[in-house]
This record gives C-alpha cells, sequence and structure tokens, in this order.
C-alpha cells in the first residue's frame, strides 16, 4: 500500500492534528509499503546548522520508526520547506526538490507539492523572501528561539491567506497539461482534496491537507482511493483501469 500526503503544517507536536496523524502513521505503518509527503509538512522548516526545532520531534520519531522497519519515505519539498540542507536526507527520506516521477501498478505518474503553479501576488512575494540568500545569511544570525517564532507567525499568516478557486482551477490545468507524459498526476498545496478521472483513464488528485480534512491517497494494487481519516463515508474508491 501507497500514501499520499501533503500540507499538515505541524507546528507543534503536542497540537491535535499532530497527535492525529502520529495515530495514523502507528495505524497504517505495518501495512505500508511506502510513504508519499507532498509538501508542507511543518508549518515552516529552515535548517540552522546545530539547532533542531524540538516542537517537531515526535512527528519526525515516528517517521524515522517507519524507515528503519524499512519503509521508504518520499518528501517532496513544499514553498513551507524553506532551506533544506543536508538534515531530511540524512535522517533518511528521499528528497526532492521540485518534483518526483515513479511508476506504480503499470502507471506513470507526476507528484509535485504545486506552489510553482500558484501565480498569486503573496505567494509570489513570499517565493522571492524566501529565495533571498541574503536573508537567509541574516536568518541564521537570529537566535533561534527568536527566528522559529518569527518564520511560524509569518508562515501561518500566508496559510491563513484565502482559499483561492483559480488555484484550484489552475493546479487542475496544470495536471491536464502534463497527461502527454503521465498518467496520474498527484499535486498538493490548495488545501482541497480532488480526485478526477479524465478521458483515456488519465487522474487528477490533489491530496488536501491535515489541517481541515485530514485527507489522504491511497494506491493499492488495482485501486485508488482518496480518504478522510475518521470519515470513512466520505471516502472515493476507483478502480485503475
Amino acid at each position: 500500500m501507497h500514501i499520499f500526503f501533503s500540507d499538515a503544517h505541524i507546528r507543534n507536536s503536542e497540537s491535535e492534528r499532530a497527535r492525529i496523524l502520529i495515530r495514523f502513521l502507528n495505524e497504517y505503518g505495518p501495512t505500508l509499503d511506502s510513504l508519499f509527503i507532498l509538501g508542507d509538512l511543518f508549518e515552516f522548516w529552515f535548517e540552522y546548522k546545530v539547532v533542531f526545532p524540538k516542537h517537531y520531534f515526535k512527528v519526525l520519531a515516528i517517521l524515522y520508526s517507519l524507515i528503519q522497519q524499512g519503509k521508504k519515505i518520499y518528501y517532496i519539498l513544499g514553498n513551507h520547506e524553506v532551506l533544506a540542507g543536508d538534515f531530511l536526507k540524512n535522517f533518511g527520506f528521499i528528497v526532492y526538490e521540485r518534483e518526483a516521477v515513479l511508476s506504480l501498478g503499470g502507471k506513470r505518474i507526476l507528484l509535485a507539492h504545486g506552489h510553482r503553479v500558484d501565480k498569486r501576488l503573496w505567494t509570489l512575494v513570499w517565493e522571492a523572501i524566501l529565495k533571498s540568500k541574503l536573508n537567509h545569511n541574516l536568518y541564521q544570525m537570529v537566535h533561534p528561539d527568536l527566528g522559529i517564532y518569527i518564520a511560524q507567525a509569518i508562515a501561518f499568516f500566508s496559510r491563513k491567506q484565502r482559499r483561492s478557486p483559480t488555484l484550484v482551477k489552475n493546479l487542475e490545468r496544470y495536471a491536464v497539461t502534463q497527461f502527454g507524459n503521465f498518467d496520474i498526476v498527484i499535486l498538493a498545496h490548495s488545501h482541497i482534496p480532488t480526485l478526477k478521472v479524465f478521458n483515456n483513464n488519465k487522474y487528477y488528485i490533489n491530496t488536501g491537507d491535515w489541517v481541515d480534512n485530514f485527507s489522504y491517497l491511497v494506491i493499492d494494487e488495482k485501486m485508488i482511493s482518496l480518504n478522510y481519516y475518521n470519515q470513512r463515508n466520505k471516502n472515493l474508491v476507483l478502480t485503475l483501469d
């Protein structure tokens, strides 16, 4: 069984959604073949040289235990993974900075967070700030207690921007443009769970989020399903042709 999820935006491992995510990973870990995180697992990820954000520890610990059990965990970076150095790779994640391509059940699949499709002003400003090497260097000089607090506050403001119907449409349009090379396109970023089938058995999926929907995708042999944890009556299950 292969599970895909995104946009948990964990701020603290003691939070309710962090506890739900940990319970979910404990529940499904034994039957898991691989796990795909399509970005924004944490509210903000920035690597200092020697400092580790303790509020993320329990979530990372359960993921590390799965890696130690031989489970493969793929991490496609999102727009809240500000500066990912060697930590995630050394931790055992298989990390992709932009997108990933894989084959499952005879289907060619494209995975990406989706933020590069987002052309809203706030998103463009946010990305420009985060790409600045000057800002990275200045941030390294700030005490981590203050730096993490400031960063999480800004990231929270970014996440609270109004859900955009235009973004939802643009993500779907982008997926359709990729159907010439891929059978399935899986994106995230919009926080809106989506599973659509197009002509010639092409699939577009958005994994939604673990903030409001607690949604995740499962691909298992010839089955594909968009699920809502603890809301099984909402699950959408399709057969892969």
